[in-house]
């Protein structure tokens, strides 16, 4: 028998450790083409500009139990989009509320046209759904979402307003 250094166990160990990652890859790239068909998107990690599409994030002003929500909505396609107002969605465990923003500041300035490049930012104040609907304080989680003119829907993220 061969005596073997530790070196050398190691050294095999991570050639083998590579080798199975380099062909995983490769065989996760191929089905992934062959499900798409012959138009099939390839495994890569540059994002691909789409005519109309837009990002909503939202900033919350504290961790837990935040007073005020930021919204940022910003034109990531390449021709300008007509959007229509936010809905505002509170979550608690199976059960939904939607609330959709009619007037900011008392004008109504909804539908609302972004070129590509450009975001809008709104602020929202919790305490004016807290006042008129208490249950809302339940609610532990909070969306918006957006439709454009041609009924495309647009998501933010789904952030945290309570821990349970």
């Amino acid at each position: 028998m061969m005596d073997v250094t530790p070196f050398t166990l190691s050294l095999m160990k991570w050639i083998l450790i590579i080798i199975v990652l380099v062909i995983g890859y490769f065989v996760l790239n191929r089905t992934r083409t062959f499900a798409n068909g012959t138009k099939g998107k390839k495994l890569s990690f540059n994002k691909r500009k789409v005519p109309y599409d837009a990002e909503i994030c939202l900033d919350k002003s504290r961790r837990f139990n935040p007073s005020l929500i930021g919204m940022t909505v910003t034109n990531t396609g390449t021709k300008e989009i007509d959007l229509n107002a936010p809905v505002i969605v509170f979550k608690r465990w199976f059960s939904k509320r939607k609330f959709k923003v009619l007037k900011v500041e008392h004008s109504e300035i909804y539908p609302i046209l972004l070129e590509p490049g450009r975001t809008y930012e709104l602020d929202i104040s919790m305490d004016q759904f807290y006042e008129a609907v208490p249950e809302l304080q339940l609610a532990c989680r909070m969306s918006i979402e957006m439709k454009d003119q041609n009924g495309k829907k647009f998501k933010s993220q789904t952030i945290r307003l309570k821990l349970f």
